[in-house]
């Protein structure tokens, strides 16, 4: 089977149900809970993983982390894949009606996030499309400083973020920064950071330009990540942490520091001086991959513009 073949669909944050299914999970969790939601799950998610394009979004990652597995075998791991992400959704959607959700951290990483704040030159936190990702600003609520996210929405994702089950959009803790707009957003990144901010972006797909990005080895092949947070640190001397969080059960979560990334000032232009950065960002994903092999969502064939 040629796998190239198979898996050439490009990553978008289109959702998969209408504006419709959606409202349906909604209303059954104001009314009752996360549990009607999850046993919901288990159909929807049934259906879509009996749908040979939706398996194939996940199979090149499927491949990579488990081998060549039997029918049987891959309808079971991209269930399982599915289900994880689609708790995930639910979890979103409770913490956004309800304001369930548990977000652990251990008391040396939260210190140590303390220390590099209090240096005020601002902190940027790296992730991945992995665990409770859109759940783990909630361990930064204690910080008093300006915080942002770097957030692509496409305009067909139906899907709501936790935070816009709240009308009041003035309450939120954290400012959005709209990749698209000119410049990457770029100099409101580097606003935030100006005065002692957290800002938080994804270290494993890349939003903007296409001369922004490097290959890194990621589950031995190359893939594509962009390098604009290595290029800001590396400009304003600003620290940077990769971060990643799983699921620990129903409605809980751990976010932990994977590694401190110190990027030397003034590196200039050239993309190949920040692949070094870039790579250990892929080392602590492979890490986690290896350890949580079924809360990674990167449903498309990353690998292949690599190649």
């Amino acid at each position: 089977m040629n796998m190239n073949k198979k898996n050439n669909t490009a990553w978008s944050s289109r959702s998969l149900a209408s504006a419709f299914a959606h409202k349906i999970f909604y209303y059954a969790i104001r009314i009752a809970g996360r549990g009607i939601a999850y046993f919901m799950l288990f159909f929807v998610v049934g259906f879509y993983t009996c749908i040979p394009k939706i398996r194939n979004r996940s199979r090149e990652y499927r491949i990579k982390r488990f081998g060549e597995r039997s029918f049987l075998g891959e309808l079971t791991d991209c269930f399982r894949l599915q289900m994880e992400f689609g708790k995930m959704l639910v979890d979103r959607a409770v913490m956004g009606i309800l304001g369930e959700f548990i977000m652990s951290a251990t008391e040396q990483d939260k210190q140590t996030m303390t220390d590099l704040i209090s240096q005020g030159r601002g902190l940027i936190l790296i992730t991945g499309h992995v665990g409770c990702w859109q759940l783990g600003m909630s361990v930064l609520d204690s910080l008093d400083v300006p915080k942002a996210v770097v957030m692509y929405r496409d305009d067909s994702d139906v899907d709501k973020h936790y935070f816009e089950h709240n009308k009041k959009t003035n309450e939120l803790p954290f400012t959005i920064i709209d990749p698209r707009s000119p410049m990457g957003g770029t100099l409101e990144m580097m606003n935030v950071l100006k005065k002692g901010g957290i800002l938080c972006m994804m270290g494993d797909r890349n939003f903007g330009s296409p001369n922004g990005i490097v290959d890194v080895n990621f589950m031995n092949g190359n893939i594509n990540v962009p390098i604009s947070a290595y290029k800001i640190a590396s400009a304003m001397e600003v620290p940077i942490i990769a971060t990643f969080s799983h699921r620990t059960g129903a409605g809980q979560g751990q976010i932990w520091i994977s590694r401190l990334i110190d990027v030397p000032q003034n590196l200039g232009r050239s993309m190949d001086a920040y692949r070094p950065y870039a790579q250990l960002f892929a080392d602590g994903l492979d890490e986690f991959v290896d350890a949580h092999p079924f809360q990674f969502y990167n449903f498309f064939n990353m690998w292949k513009n690599a190649e």
